[in-house]
């Protein structure tokens, strides 16, 4: 439920026990803060101060995209705003991005600088400021699409995201309440002149929905709600019967557990993608009985039992990058450690599978050959650990780990 009054600010003991209920969380100390986005809006800038009440160890992350001439100079004063508070901060300036898609490019590049940062700074998790007219709008504009149960639930209070969790502890609040608080306390906030463009579907709905509309979206989303956790637990039921999930990336479903969801999450699971592919290609592919989507093939599991296997399409792989602690190659694969020479590259297994007996590792051939690798200068330095002395004297092991962040179900089981 919203709350009730829009006509007095968040008060400190209303966000505390607000906050209690995404608990247990960290000890208020140094070396725990937690994480703050802040963009300068007011939403945000309400969120810093009630956290920075709510606890002394906060740090805010205020991310310029360098989009606009004026947002470097915005930052910095988001910046010298947040000490006046007492908020720790720091500027992240995101590098140019190509363009096409710039909404999208640049949320996914202000999220992973976000990541980054958190995990340099001992951040566990990371507070966001969507807001009750966020999911007002969200869910409106799902509904426009006709978008099911999983759209219709609209966005969640807690989500994992890589190594970070995500906590959106305003999402009952009205911005009209956010904005009475600062004002209570003389401070001040940016505004983004893209928030007015109606050029931008939100900002169109944000600016036409009626209250009566806004009621109605949250009564959708409350019932989307329940069928989606409904049909979760269905599915985690039915994947725990007839799936596996094995660590090299892949994954065994049995036959009698073949249909249209569990096909869904797992290929966006085996690809790392955020989003499932659409029904319509799934439905295609059940009646194929075998083919690719999404970067995965799916496949006859043969020697593997009595269904199917799907593991990521080679030819789907992400490209090289630099060989260094906590990079992550084709958004799956996490390098945890790393000592190698200056200049090397992860990148696929490929032939170099060839060394080892796949057969008595129980690895998929394809599957294999998409696994993570260190090379430098053409030759394999480190692979993953696959089995006892698997590559034997052709190359060390390297701590890899599955780091897509996209659990199969269960994402909205959080918390409320």
């Amino acid at each position: 439920m919203l709350s009730s009054g829009m006509e007095h600010p968040v008060g400190e003991q209303e966000f505390a026990d607000r906050m209690a209920r995404f608990g247990p969380w960290p000890p208020d100390i140094d070396d725990a803060p937690v994480g703050l986005a802040v963009s300068g809006g007011a939403d945000s800038m309400a969120l810093a101060f009630l956290a920075r009440r709510w606890r002394r160890n906060v740090v805010a992350f205020v991310v310029d995209h360098a989009l606009r001439p004026e947002s470097a100079a915005e930052a910095q004063l988001t910046v010298h705003r947040l000490a006046g508070m007492n908020v720790k901060a720091r500027l992240l300036t995101l590098a140019p991005f190509p363009k096409g898609r710039m909404q999208e490019r640049a949320r996914h590049a202000r999220f992973e600088a976000l990541e980054a940062a958190c995990v340099s700074e001992g951040c566990l998790d990371l507070l966001v400021a969507h807001h009750a007219g966020d999911q007002d709008e969200t869910v409106w504009m799902r509904h426009l699409h006709a978008s099911g149960p999983l759209g219709l639930s609209g966005i969640q209070p807690v989500s994992v995201r890589g190594r970070i969790r995500l906590v959106r502890p305003l999402l009952t609040f009205p911005t009209a309440r956010l904005r009475l608080t600062l004002q209570a306390e003389n401070l001040p906030w940016i505004e983004d002149p893209s928030n007015a463009n109606r050029r931008f579907e939100r900002v169109r709905l944000r600016q036409d929905l009626t209250p009566e509309q806004r009621q109605e979206a949250r009564v959708l989303q409350q019932d989307a709600l329940q069928e989606r956790l409904r049909l979760e637990a269905e599915l985690a039921e039915e994947l725990g019967r007839h799936a596996v999930w094995y660590s090299q990336g892949w994954v065994f479903l049995g036959q009698e557990g073949v249909d249209e969801e569990a096909l869904s999450v797992l290929i966006r699971l085996v690809s790392g993608s955020a989003y499932r592919p659409a029904r319509e290609a799934v439905r295609t592919l059940m009646t194929q009985g075998y083919g690719t989507l999404s970067g995965v093939q799916v496949r006859p599991a043969g020697r593997f039992g009595n269904g199917i296997i799907l593991v990521r399409e080679e030819r789907a792989l992400g490209p090289f990058v630099p060989a260094k602690a906590g990079a992550v190659w084709d958004g799956r694969w996490r390098l945890l450690a790393c000592d190698v020479p200056q200049g090397s590259l992860i990148g696929s297994l490929g032939d170099a599978i060839h060394v080892m007996d796949l057969r008595r590792l129980g690895v998929p051939y394809a599957a294999a050959r998409c696994l993570p690798g260190v090379w430098h200068e053409g030759r394999l330095v480190l692979g993953p650990r696959l089995g006892e002395r698997a590559w034997g004297e052709f190359a060390g092991e390297a701590d890899f780990v599955w780091s897509s962040g996209v659990p199969a179900t269960g994402e909205n089981h959080f918390g409320t």
